[in-house]
């Protein structure tokens, strides 16, 4: 009762956050001749914060079996986001630049959260129901 909540409101909210944190609060540099690299980063964040928002919202019509592999799939898209913006593609050079003290931050933390609750999900959702 208590589990099939906690995986699809946490994990749908932090998607739309991953989703919407590089266009709003935490936004990127603007694009101005030539696209730098925090401007991928934020288009892969997008997309990353939208499947994770699909993978649970479907996970709410789903037995729990097919629900902790959806909610594997998200700790998954978690470990993404954080290494998006430090690893895969990375953000502006510039120590100063607000790409790289906020947005950068931003997604890693928030991947974060997501790569946990997802795995708690996991747990949760791997565990054998009582029935009475």
């Amino acid at each position: 009762m208590f589990k099939k909540p906690f995986a699809v409101v946490s994990q749908a909210a932090l998607g739309v956050l991953i989703a919407i944190a590089p266009q709003t609060f935490a936004h990127v540099c603007a694009v101005k001749n030539m696209p730098m690299a925090c401007h991928y980063t934020a288009q892969v964040a997008l997309g990353i914060g939208i499947v994770s928002v699909l993978l649970a919202v479907i996970g709410f019509f789903v037995a729990d079996a097919i629900r902790a592999g959806l909610d594997i799939a998200n700790a998954v898209l978690g470990v993404f986001v954080v290494l998006t913006p430090t690893v895969l593609i990375g953000v502006c050079k510039g120590s100063m630049m607000h790409c790289h003290m906020v947005t950068m931050p931003t997604l890693m933390v928030l991947g974060v959260l997501l790569a946990v609750a997802s795995s708690i999900a996991v747990y949760l959702d791997s565990r054998p129901s009582k029935r009475a």
